[in-house]
């Protein structure tokens, strides 16, 4: 694991602004991942199919599905990029 520093005249005060802004980022972080989650259940019961089944191609494109694919192939990513964050954010630790 690598180390960033940061440096500052108030070591004090500057520790704790760093651990706020972390913990309001996973907090921001975990509550965009429900938010996603939930658009996910909506999506794949409109379509009634598993976001497994979209990610490998599996469903047949149609006129009348093509709009709530995309939507639902959109929402996985930004699931996949909020994992991936929340993943690093977990990592994170602060040491004075």
């Amino acid at each position: 694991m690598a180390t960033i520093q940061i440096k500052t005249p108030s070591p004090d005060q500057a520790i704790p602004l760093v651990k706020d802004a972390l913990a309001m980022e996973t907090k921001l972080t975990r509550d965009s991942l429900r938010t996603t989650d939930e658009r996910i259940a909506i999506l794949t019961g409109r379509l009634k199919v598993t976001p497994e089944q979209v990610l490998t191609g599996a469903v047949p494109r149609t006129e009348e599905n093509e709009a709530l694919l995309l939507d639902l192939e959109g929402e996985l990513e930004v699931r996949r990029v909020l994992r991936d964050t929340l993943s690093h954010l977990d990592q994170l630790e602060v040491c004075p």
